[in-house]
């Protein structure tokens, strides 16, 4: 996001400027949160000088925090004005109807941005992970960035650690087969195209083995429900306390999933983003 000065100014009215109807709160605000580069110059407070003629450059910044919401612990990994990335723990829906499913992690994000902006603040879900399932999550702040990023989904890398019970017989592979939601609303995989079913790509290598248990990476090349889960399973390597694809049925909070990277375009400025969470401990025993 650049900005030419048509005269001379301060790096806030040059905002200004170019945002009809910002208020200076607001221009603070996005200044605060990004990296303001003019020439080789990095410029921190809104009076700074800005001669005619000179470009001003806003590259967002990870603004990494951890805020306390009526006792739920909300991790945000990047936020700018137009996007958060947020590490989603286990055992908590992503979205949805909180009738049905309560506080969600929409909820608990969209309640910190409206206490620290205003109760105008909208938000917008790109993407879910499943309840059981920990990582990073992509939020929009208004309804255009949500739409881009779905145009695009499939220009966004999505990469996944695992820890399975048994460990594959090839040490990297692709994993294509058609899902579709059946009983229980558990999907069941076929490896031809059946009415209903949606066609799904998993990419995997293995990281490390230990006794007879893997660690495994896992690219998506398609987001079906569960799709990673069910793949592993039809493989004969399951993951760690995922009984819903295992034995018998039963569901868990916390399976040994981790949506762990992510790598993309941001949507409004063209920067390259990349974000990456640390191997938990517990995914290396």
């Amino acid at each position: 996001m650049k900005f030419r000065a048509k005269k001379n100014c301060t790096l806030i009215e040059l905002l200004l400027a170019y945002h009809a109807g910002m208020s200076n709160s607001k221009a603070k605000k996005l200044i605060d949160n990004h990296t303001v580069k003019c020439g080789d110059k990095i410029l921190k407070r809104p009076d700074e000088p800005i001669a005619e003629g000179q470009t001003v450059e806003l590259l967002p910044k990870s603004v990494e925090r951890a805020v306390k919401l009526d006792g739920f612990q909300l991790k945000i990994i990047h936020e700018d004005q137009w996007l958060l990335v947020v590490h989603k723990p286990p055992g908590i829906v992503s979205s949805g109807d909180t009738a049905l499913e309560g506080q969600t992690l929409f909820t608990h994000v969209r309640s910190y941005l409206r206490d620290r902006y205003g109760s105008r603040e909208q938000l917008f879900p790109v993407h879910r992970l499943d309840k059981a399932v920990e990582g990073l999550i992509i939020f929009a702040r208004s309804n255009e960035v949500k739409e881009k990023f779905q145009e695009n989904w499939k220009l966004v890398n999505k990469y996944y650690l695992a820890q399975t019970t048994a460990i594959p017989e090839k040490k990297e592979g692709t994993i294509r087969s058609w899902l579709r939601e059946e009983a229980n609303m558990k999907m069941v995989s076929y490896d031809r195209e059946v009415p209903g079913s949606k066609e799904a790509i998993t990419e995997y290598r293995v990281l490390k083995t230990f006794h007879s248990m893997a660690l495994l990476e896992i690219k998506l090349d398609t987001g079906r429900k569960n799709q990673i889960r069910i793949h592993l399973s039809t493989i004969g390597c399951p993951i760690v306390g995922d009984r819903r694809y295992n034995d018998d049925g039963k569901t868990v909070n916390y399976i040994k999933l981790l949506s762990y990277k992510l790598e993309f375009t941001h949507p409004v400025t063209n920067q390259q983003l990349a974000f990456k969470l640390p191997i938990p401990p517990s995914f290396q025993r």
